[in-house]
């Protein structure tokens, strides 16, 4: 990789400095523009005013009268309309905030304009009622092009009067120009429902400031944020929101944003597209990614759920429920739920009965190690497809019971791929994780294990087409980082860090439920990607420390302040970074934007097969010796290419 030059610095911030100077060049033009067609439409509503007003006089208006009249009253808008801020909205973006403005400068210009009037003419020959007609004419040049070009841009005007509840938070809305133009649209639908009233907007870009979107002005850049923030908090009396619109912003902006919320006491939040109650919601972990999340895309998997039947094991977990929801969306004939926790299968359960009563599904307790109830699942439902979520998957729990991990990771994985196999199944989608990768505790040797067995079973010449998938640590799931992150601050503990240094790859848990589905579409429709291995590609690591003051931050703490961050030290098993990838592995692009297929070198099959047979062997017997020293043996298995 090629070191950065200073000269590179330079010509970047010289190029930023042209376009802000272009940016800023534009948009006063375009207020120039504006209001050079504004103090036109004034001059001509009081030459039609007085016009109108003389129609039925034999002479007409007296010329002195008509010309005195139309320059007085455009240099009276001329003063008015500045003050008023017509000049600064975005007639694509006119809203009814805008009309009332409108409205209220139309009727201080026809005042001032009668003093001064009155003061060189003394009002001589000058018709009293034109002032009647000349303010419906000018409120009409004005709205008219406004409302016209909001009406073409948005295929329609759409919005209500609504009057501001002063019981609301004033907020500062910061995003795109597209992001706040929808945040705002996504207000006005909501008929006065938002949680906030919009008094400001940042455009971190700098292009609009100074102007308007839907009535409501644009400060300014990211520079301006603070001082808005703590004008507002002197002016109101509820402390003022800052909200962030839309779903992919920089993560350099939310992390600015955070610090300042942190300064100024404002609470943080999102505006998302979104009919729901998530609609406007807080900041959560998965906005402090080091890059946007990916939405999935379903489409490429619909082929292979659509009109097919369903198994998902561990479908009540974090990962398992996820899946049968994106599942159901794709029109299965049936979804069978397999869990070994009766809690967990019944609130997905549940949840299905609530809000998706006719669809097919069947909900079945039992457990991967069981053959005898999982055969029965299989013989009784045929399924298609195999969605293997079911897994223990905590780190310390795993290295204290190092034989139950590999009854449920390695034999429950054998099971479900024997059964598959056995009872026809298309695919199989096996949910492995990072810490397969040089793994340093059991639960990692174990799901490397499982990985093992799956690959090797894909070669054996079975119609039953099998996948991995490896995944990052997914936010939010049960037992993870940011849930105890989130109950600690909520009870006033410290954060307990493992490691200052310690980092790790995220993703969101729809992203991890999308990449499996669309993993297991590829499979099955691609005979030469039987066996393949799938990665997500999850950016950079994101250090835990950093995540554990954000998260304080976004909860009103003070990361720094004394006892807020404990440092525990690394757990058994547990390492200070995890990777993606052997380092006898190569990543190669798919047809799956953002997923990355793994190749390289294969393991030699006997050894695997020797090793995986020691290893269940000795999980048999309870040995939890033996097992220690089968899985450091598989895991070691490297190709003849590799070798240490």
């Amino acid at each position: 990789m090629s070191t950065p030059r200073p000269q590179d610095g330079r010509r970047r911030r010289a190029r930023q400095t042209v376009s802000g100077n272009l940016a800023t060049t534009r948009n006063q033009l375009s207020m120039v523009a504006v209001a050079l067609f504004d103090l036109a439409a004034g001059a001509f509503s009081m030459w039609a005013a007085v016009l109108l007003r003389y129609r039925f006089e034999p002479d007409g208006p007296p010329e002195q009268v008509m010309l005195q009249s139309v320059t007085v009253f455009a240099l009276a808008c001329a003063i008015v309309f500045p003050l008023e801020g017509l000049h600064r909205g975005l007639w694509r973006y006119t809203a009814l905030n805008d009309a009332a403005r409108i409205v209220r400068a139309v009727l201080v210009a026809n005042l001032v304009f009668l003093p001064m009037l009155f003061l060189i003419n003394r009002l001589d020959g000058f018709p009293r009622t034109a002032i009647l007609i000349d303010i419906p004419i000018l409120i009409g040049l004005l709205l008219a092009p406004r409302f016209l070009l909001a009406a073409f841009r948005t295929q329609g005007l759409r919005g209500v009067l609504q009057v501001e509840d002063r019981s609301k938070p004033a907020a500062i809305l910061v995003g795109s120009e597209a992001d706040l133009d929808e945040a705002l649209r996504d207000i006005v639908r909501r008929n006065g429902s938002a949680p906030f009233r919009p008094k400001g907007l940042i455009e971190p870009g700098s292009q609009l400031t100074g102007h308007a979107i839907r009535g409501v002005p644009v400060l300014g850049g990211l520079h301006a944020l603070t001082p808005a923030l703590n004008r507002l908090a002197q002016a109101e009396t509820l402390a003022p929101r800052l909200v962030l619109a839309g779903t992919n912003t920089d993560v350099e902006v939310v992390n600015e944003l955070i610090r300042v919320a942190a300064r100024t006491g404002a609470k943080l939040s999102r505006a998302r597209p979104s009919e729901g109650p998530g609609a406007f919601s807080p900041v959560e972990a998965a906005d402090l990614l080091n890059r946007p999340p990916r939405p999935p895309n379903l489409e490429p998997a619909r082929p292979l759920i659509e009109g097919r039947r369903v198994m998902i094991t561990g479908a009540g977990g974090t990962i398992g429920s996820q899946l049968a929801r994106l599942a159901a969306t794709l029109n299965p004939e049936k979804l069978i739920f397999f869990d070994a926790s009766e809690a967990n299968l019944y609130e997905i359960d549940l949840e299905f009965a609530r809000h998706r009563p006719n669809m097919q599904w069947r909900a079945m307790l039992g457990d991967i190690r069981d053959t005898q109830r999982l055969e029965t699942a299989f013989a009784e439902e045929r399924p298609d497809v195999v969605l293997h979520a079911a897994a223990l998957k905590h780190v310390p729990m795993s290295e204290l019971n190092p034989g139950e991990a590999v009854r449920t990771n390695v034999i429950g994985t054998v099971n479900t791929i024997e059964m598959a196999k056995r009872y026809g199944a298309r695919i199989v989608a096996l949910i492995s994780t990072d810490k397969a990768v040089d793994p340093g505790n059991v639960m990692g040797a174990t799901k490397r294990a499982a990985e093992l067995y799956a690959r090797s079973a894909a070669a054996d010449g079975s119609e039953t087409r099998i996948c991995v998938v490896r995944f990052g640590n997914v936010l939010g799931s049960t037992g993870s980082v940011v849930p105890l992150f989130e109950r600690q601050i909520e009870a006033g503990d410290p954060v307990t860090v493992t490691d200052p240094d310690a980092t790790r790859y995220f993703m969101t848990v729809e992203e991890a439920s999308g990449l499996v589905l669309d993993a297991a579409a590829q499979t099955a429709f691609d005979a030469d990607l039987n066996g393949a291995l799938y990665v997500l590609d999850m950016g950079e690591p994101v250090s835990i420390l950093r995540l554990a003051r954000q998260l304080l931050r976004l909860r009103g703490r003070d990361p720094d302040a004394p006892g807020a961050i404990s440092i525990v030290g690394l757990r058994p098993g547990e390492k200070r970074h995890e990777n993606l990838v052997y380092a006898f592995e190569r990543r190669e692009p798919t047809a799956i934007d953002g997923v990355w297929s793994i190749t390289g070198p294969v393991l030699d099959t006997e050894a695997v097969a020797a090793e995986l047979e020691c290893l269940l062997d000795a999980a048999r017997s309870g040995d939890a010796a033996a097992v220690s020293e089968a899985l450091g043996a598989l895991c070691a298995l490297r190709p003849a290419t590799a070798a240490d």
